[in-house]
């Protein structure tokens, strides 16, 4: 995927996040049999629990920013160094794909649809590019989107502006004439503080409709 050979200024120009938008990705029910068979439930609990200092969330917004996975597995080791769940980063990385629970309901019909009608789709993700890439093979309808912005190799979160103009950039589109779905409320606020219309996702039939008015279905 490559958006540097074509200037999709003049057209409206549709941006996707991937998680919750159009990827169901659930790492903590996907793991469940493994990590609680392993090292039991309330390891497994505690491991995802979004108030841990050293649990998987810390790692996963490290990964996000382009941190190496070995070097998250030894620091997550180095804070669990003697408990029973020492191992189980490693084990939890080492697995990743069950995370990936299918495509949002919908989702991959909504791509076929804008790009059947020829509105170029793109990818703006906090995430890490193995993921991206493993999804990407597993479901076909991603590799509809002309190009993706991913934060880890860009050393780049949403909401900062830099990776909003960098997709702006890269992909040769106006903001102004783009559209940006996100989840998220503060990465929607960042993409319209940086020039993009930008809408919460909730699901695949309100995207459609809000698509709509901006004109997405319009063309032919």
């Amino acid at each position: 995927m490559n958006g540097n050979n074509h200037d999709s200024r003049g057209d409206l120009n549709v941006v996707f996040d991937f998680c919750d938008v159009l990827l169901n990705w659930d790492p903590k029910s996907g793991t469940y049999d493994l990590l609680a068979g392993e090292f039991g439930v309330d390891a497994w609990r505690d491991f995802y629990d979004e108030d841990a200092p050293y649990g998987m969330w810390h790692y996963d917004g490290l990964l996000d920013i382009g941190l190496d996975p070995q070097e998250a597995a030894a620091d997550y080791r180095a804070h669990h160094r003697g408990e029973d769940c020492e191992r189980m980063f490693d084990v939890y990385y080492a697995h990743r794909e069950q995370a990936f629970r299918g495509m949002i309901t919908g989702m991959d019909t909504l791509l076929n649809d804008l790009a059947r009608r020829g509105v170029p789709v793109w990818g703006l993700t906090n995430f890490t590019q193995d993921a991206v890439d493993y999804a990407t093979a597993k479901y076909p309808s991603l590799r509809l989107l002309r190009d993706v912005i991913v934060s880890s190799t860009e050393r780049l979160k949403k909401p900062d502006h830099r990776i909003y103009e960098l997709a702006a950039e890269r992909f040769g589109i106006d903001p102004g004439r783009s559209v940006f779905i996100d989840d998220k409320m503060w990465n929607v606020r960042g993409a319209k503080e940086s020039g993009f219309r930008s809408f919460v996702f909730t699901n695949a039939l309100d995207a459609r409709a809000q698509l709509a008015q901006f004109g997405a279905f319009s063309r032919r």
